[in-house]
């Protein structure tokens, strides 16, 4: 494949390779690639085997940064390294560049106190939705006494779990798009008592809507079998699981709900894959992820961001420290931005408790057609 590649493809202009830099990550190492062209389907070639873009592979709002996986033990100092991708979104040409493994890591403590943003809890408001339940509005500083409003989901998967809510309440995996509470209403419109929601996977925002990772819905695979990325799944018996298929292909067939993210955040305690080395990471921008605690607890948390004077987002760090603050184990980051929000059951329909912000018109409040979500749902 390398040899193809390199036959048909264009050498990259010096000038838009911007580098690369290495975080090490247990026996992974994660390689973080800089241009200052837009690239799209990017494959990073160590010897003869292809690593494919982490973060960019279905989204193009960040083509200037590629981040890839690759275990330590396959890379040696001073060996070539080709990074190899298309000069445009559809039908580019191949252009490639090839640079040396300097194994020479960022420094993790330091990248991690850089991008804590040291958001504190000032005070809490909560409110029982339904039994198992609960609903909390966290008011907030971050360590320059900027605010920030973030929003956390409580909910006892003993009493509740959790349905994958889409379009019309169907199997569609294309081209097909729904706002939150339009899935609430069609799921709701077949009988299925919704109590809450946030918003879920990454999608195909400018082409054909389909989710970026795994989606099961009622244990039928509506989308990407294959792939790697983590994801927040209810097996066939109830209990409720954050896993990947790369690390775990056995649970394809006892999953009966799942939808993906981006992002393991948290596992085990501890800080994942938070890695601010790519500007997604390590920008503050709204966001939304789903945590478990060790007793199956389910935690859903959004952060709203974009509006200084109400609330400033957060990093994915931030995302992860929140989270374990309120006792979750292991914990994935969903889709954010403008798609970030909170619906909770009310008196007389469901109540929207945060502000979206799209990133080019922040303060409309505008909701956003997205592909799928998470529903909280009583157990019967």
């Amino acid at each position: 494949m390398i040899d193809d590649i390199l036959r048909n493809a264009q050498k990259m202009d010096a000038d838009d390779f911007d580098g690369a830099e290495y975080l090490l990550l247990g026996d992974r190492v994660k390689i973080v690639v800089h241009v200052s062209c837009a690239c799209f389907d990017a494959r990073l070639f160590v010897g003869d085997t292809a690593y494919r873009d982490a973060f960019n592979d279905r989204e193009p709002y960040d083509a200037l940064t590629h981040v890839f996986y690759v275990q330590r033990a396959a890379l040696d100092a001073g060996m070539a390294l080709t990074f190899a991708a298309l000069d445009s979104a559809e039908d580019g040409d191949r252009c490639i560049h090839t640079f040396p493994y300097t194994a020479q890591f960022a420094d993790a403590d330091a990248l991690l106190a850089a991008y804590d943003s040291r958001i504190a809890v000032d005070r809490a408001e909560t409110e029982q939705v339904a039994d198992g339940l609960v609903y909390r509005h966290l008011y907030c500083t971050d360590k320059n006494g900027a605010p920030v409003h973030a929003f956390l989901l409580e909910a006892d998967m003993t009493r509740n779990t959790i349905c994958i809510g889409t379009p019309a309440d169907g199997y569609e995996s294309r081209n097909v798009r729904a706002t939150v509470p339009a899935m609430i209403d069609a799921a709701a419109a077949n009988g299925v008592p919704v109590l809450a929601a946030v918003n879920a996977d990454f999608f195909d925002m400018w082409g054909d809507s389909s989710p970026s990772g795994l989606c099961v819905k009622n244990g039928r695979v509506v989308a990407n079998a294959d792939s790697a990325r983590p994801f927040i799944g209810v097996l066939r018996g109830g209990t409720p699981v954050i896993a990947s298929l790369a690390e775990q292909p056995e649970l394809l067939p006892e999953l009966y709900q799942a939808a993906a993210g981006l992002q393991r955040i948290l596992r085990g305690g501890e800080l994942d894959e938070w890695g601010p080395l790519e500007p997604f990471a390590f920008v503050r921008h709204p966001r939304t992820a789903v945590g478990l605690r060790a007793d199956g607890t389910l935690l859903c948390l959004e952060v709203d961001g974009r509006i200084p004077d109400y609330s400033n987002g957060a990093t994915l760090v931030d995302l992860a420290l929140l989270l374990q603050r309120f006792g979750a184990t292991d914990a994935i980051n969903l889709d954010g931005g403008g798609s970030s929000v909170v619906y909770t059951k009310g008196e007389t329909g469901f109540d929207l408790r945060t502000n979206p912000a799209d990133l080019f018109r922040p303060t409309e409040k505008l909701i956003r057609e997205e592909y799928n979500c998470i529903l909280i749902v009583e157990k019967r």
